[in-house]
């Protein structure tokens, strides 16, 4: 299956110039303090960071880029016995992404999600690419051909990103 958009920097950006601010926002983003999650102080939980999976796919794609570069598979045993989807990650950010579509309060979640991004982004590109973007449909770990991939990559040793999806591709075949 195609996990990625063709000719996506020369349909989603005006010039090189737009592109390069792209890469340099998305730079400045990733080594932000605010990237990542931090431990509330007062009450001990998780705070989020700003930079989520959904953001990791739309980066992805507005490079070009095959999707499953930004994903690995989950491989730990309890989890996919326990009924996780194979490609988890990878299909909640889809969710989450194309979510930004059709949410009630679309005006705020677009603003709160480009907001990594510096205007390098605008509303216009994000829904032309989610209209465009592949879909990612979940893998089920217990269900018909996902119980087969399953078992090969539990037995497997392999940790290398791109051939636990080759995995995965062939089992669904």
């Amino acid at each position: 299956m195609n996990y990625q958009i063709a000719d996506a920097k020369t349909r989603y950006f005006n010039d090189k110039q737009h592109y390069l601010n792209f890469l340099n926002a998305w730079s400045k983003a990733v080594n932000s303090v605010n990237a990542k999650a931090t431990k509330n102080k007062l009450y001990g939980n998780k705070e989020p960071g700003w930079l989520t999976g959904a953001h990791m796919l739309l980066y992805a794609l507005l490079r070009g880029k095959d999707v499953r570069t930004a994903f690995t598979p989950i491989t730990k045993e309890s989890r996919l016995r326990n009924g996780a989807y194979i490609n988890h990650g990878m299909y909640w950010a889809y969710d989450s992404l194309s979510g930004l579509a059709r949410a009630w309060n679309q005006e705020e979640r677009v603003a709160t999600f480009l907001a990594p991004f510096n205007g390098a982004i605008d509303k216009e590109v994000l829904f032309k690419v989610i209209e465009e973007m592949p879909k990612i449909g979940e893998i089920y770990s217990n269900y018909g051909k996902g119980i087969k991939i399953v078992e090969t990559l539990i037995a497997t040793d392999e940790r290398d990103s791109t051939a636990l999806w080759d995995i995965i591709e062939e089992g669904l075949k």
